[in-house]
């Protein structure tokens, strides 16, 4: 090759780079009004015209995605915020069966008064308990005006249980054992759950000891039920707080729920009665029966996964006598229902991606917990103020406002600033946000942000705001969520602005997600930033839905034309190389753009696809929960919050080697890696997934245990680190 060939080569590489520097440029100037009605209103108007003018696309079919339903479900997800119980208004009969165990009948009973609204009746079966435990259920009966059944000899807990459903009249009852503690709320979400449904016959809440219902594990390691502890500094009702604060209720069906205790519906016990005494009269498996019998009778099992009552569990038998009473009442339940339905059911609660899901973000409950309460002691009565210049929802300013809602539950008095010009929008896209939001215009920063003790900039464009502040009290931190000077044409005003914004301010604290970022900032800049660590908003991206069924392998992926360094081209091209070869066994989910954009029309679009628009948060939530892989082909990531939501919400990923996205991601773990520059890497990528089931299954599930570490608390509680030292 000669040397001015390579020359040419060269010219046309630099010139390719400044023009794609240019594209990314405009995107960012034209950010503020691309999502407006206005806007595509007239986007649509421009395809029609295009259209019109240009005789090869007016003969050229329609976009196949014009045909596809879009069949993706977005019905009933769960909000990020939680759903506070209401006031109960259905009496309800709360059935204690009893026999013995004074001290935690004394537990048990006093929790109900503390923590039961009316109207409910309390009705005691008082299972052949000796003398001391008698009379203490007799007096308690007398001063709480319950009802109490005494056997004089003890008939066993089913009886005991039917006794109490046959006394029962209301619309409701609860069987609840008598070695329980309630919590705040836990009627009304019992009731809340089954209410949710028409087809709900029973409700039954999480706890420390309840198998399958057992948080935050169900095992221990030797095999038996785990007991979970409550964690130091909780008590049952502080668990059962911590519980319900997060995220509004899944509510998942479940094929068995635990006896400990049960909520069911009046209308499913004149449907189907009750426990069957002949074949489980021994006190095992007869809950087991009685959800087989509702399930087939055409009810729904519910977990209220935000009620939790703690459960002692029973000393009466050791751990070898109750593994054998199990045992016995399996094999009875096979022999009257068949493996079938036992074992598939089994399967589900053993391996459920809802049910583990709910288990995974219990642990981190915990962790989170202590972090708070670490900000609570460090940081509390702090004033902190972001400066966030933006208008629309897009993933800078969702990382910034969760990680704020974080530092606002360690006591941090958080805010945001906003231009005049871009908050009324902004207020409208963030409407579900509870952080204060301040307006000026920067000559009037000094004036607003007086008194409090941090200022932080969350863009090159806003650290020179921030410059007269300099020397006048607050710390002034810089939060880098990207390499900014790679969306400007090189050499070019922007580029140098965004450059010369890290070495602005003297002693300007800085701090970025990923170790990569940091890196590169630090190599072009000579600035190191601390690494906060990756974080998404993990109570609304989260699993609530089982994985998509066979036979196709559905993927999502965001489409933006005005980014190229998202891929958008290169993403499409391999999803219709891959429609080609796979046909009906795969789906395409796409997002992020207009339709009807001309950028997005001259993209290859000849596959069959569906289209999601401008997806927001729920729908994303829905959509990451039904699809198997995200496909990032982005050229590279400083750290990839689309694919991080996506695998939280129990889907794998494809992500560029390039970037930050090893900072939640590892090859082959949880995720595919894959160079985003060549088009056969991006097809080879798809096609493993797809060919490969096994493998596709491994790295979903272990997707979203892994990343649920990456809660807003963790990186919150590192800036305030920085700031604070």
């Amino acid at each position: 090759m000669s040397q001015d060939t390579s020359e040419n080569i060269e010219d046309l590489k630099r010139e390719l780079e400044r023009t794609r520097a240019e594209l990314e440029r405009a995107r960012l100037r034209i950010v503020f009004m691309e999502t407006s009605k206005f806007w595509r209103a007239r986007n649509f108007w421009w395809s029609i015209k295009e259209r019109l003018q240009n005789p090869r696309l007016l003969l050229a079919p329609p976009a196949k995605e014009a045909a596809l339903p879009l069949d993706l479900d977005v019905a009933g997800v769960p909000g990020p915020d939680p759903i506070s119980p209401p006031i109960p208004d259905r009496p309800t009969d709360i059935i204690v069966c009893i026999h013995n165990a004074l001290p935690d009948v004394k537990r048990c009973l006093a929790s109900l008064e503390a923590h039961t609204r009316p109207p409910h009746r309390l009705i005691l079966v008082d299972d052949g308990s000796g003398e001391e435990t008698r009379d203490f259920v007799a007096e308690s009966a007398l001063r709480l005006g319950a009802t109490r059944i005494r056997n004089e000899t003890a008939r066993g807990y089913t009886l005991a249980a039917n006794q109490g459903l046959r006394a029962s009249r209301a619309p409701y009852a609860v069987l609840l054992n008598s070695d329980t503690l309630v919590t705040d709320g836990w009627l009304e979400r019992l009731i809340a759950a089954v209410e949710s449904d028409p087809k709900a016959g029973i409700a039954g809440p999480l706890s420390n000891c309840a198998s399958w219902q057992s948080i935050p594990e169900f095992v221990n390691a030797e095999g038996d039920w785990s007991e979970n502890p409550l964690p130091e500094g909780l008590d049952a009702n502080g668990m059962a707080a911590l519980i319900a604060r997060d995220a509004a209720p899944i509510r998942p069906e479940l094929p068995f729920l635990n006896g400990f205790c049960l909520l069911i519906r009046r209308e499913l016990i004149d449907a189907i009665g009750i426990f069957d005494e002949e074949t489980f009269g021994r006190g095992y498996g007869e809950e087991n029966d009685y959800c087989l019998r509702t399930r087939k009778a055409g009810w729904k099992l519910l977990l209220a996964d935000d009620a939790y009552v703690f459960h002692a569990q029973s000393k009466s038998y050791s751990p070898e006598k109750r593994r054998e009473l199990s045992r016995l009442a399996h094999e009875a339940l096979l022999k009257k229902h068949g493996s079938a339905d036992v074992e598939s059911g089994v399967t589900l609660l053993r391996h459920g991606r809802v049910l583990e899901g709910l288990r995974v973000r219990a642990r981190e409950r915990i962790h989170r917990f202590r972090l708070i309460e670490q900000g609570k002691a460090r940081f509390c009565g702090r004033k902190v103020l972001f400066v966030l210049p933006v208008q629309e929802r897009g993933g800078g300013a969702n990382v910034v406002l969760s990680e704020a809602k974080a530092m606002r539950r360690m006591g941090v008095d958080v805010r945001v600033l906003n231009l005049p010009e871009l908050a009324p929008s902004f207020s409208q896209a963030y409407s579900d946000s509870d952080v204060p939001v301040l307006t000026a215009a920067p000559r009037d920063f000094p004036r607003v942000t007086s008194g409090f003790d941090a200022v932080i900039a969350t863009a090159n464009t806003s650290v020179a705001w921030l410059e007269p502040l300099a020397g006048k009290g607050p710390v002034l931190g810089y939060y880098i969520q990207d390499y900014e000077p790679h969306f400007y044409e090189e050499g070019s005003p922007s580029y140098l602005e965004a450059k010369a914004s890290y070495n602005r301010i003297p002693g300007l604290v800085t701090f970025t997600k990923t170790e990569w970022n940091r890196a590169e900032v630090e190599r072009h800049t000579g600035v190191s930033p601390a690494v906060i660590g990756a974080s998404f908003d993990i109570d609304r991206f989260r699993p609530f839905r089982e994985p998509p069924k066979p036979p196709s392998v559905r993927f999502g992926a965001m489409i933006r034309p005005s980014s190229p360094r998202r891929g958008p081209d290169i993403t499409m091209q391999a999803f219709a190389e891959v429609s080609r070869r796979y046909g009906r066994d795969v789906e395409f989910y796409i997002y992020g753009v207009d339709p009807h954009d001309p950028a997005f029309m001259r993209l290859e679009r000849g596959f069959p696809h569906r289209h999601l628009g401008f997806a927001d948060g729920p729908a994303l939530a829905a959509l990451f929960n039904q699809v198997h892989a995200f496909a990032d082909f982005s050229t590279y990531q400083a750290m990839g919050l689309s694919a991080l939501e996506a695998m939280g919400s129990g889907a794998t990923a494809i992500l560029p080697v390039r970037g930050g996205a090893r900072s939640f991601a590892s090859p082959e773990e949880n995720a595919v890696f894959c160079d985003t520059t060549l088009l056969p890497a991006c097809v080879a990528a798809l096609s493993g997934l797809i060919e490969d089931s096994n493998r596709r299954s491994r790295l979903m599930e272990r997707a979203f245990r892994d990343v649920s570490r990456f809660f807003p608390e963790g990186p919150a509680f590192k800036i305030l680190s920085v700031l604070f030292p």
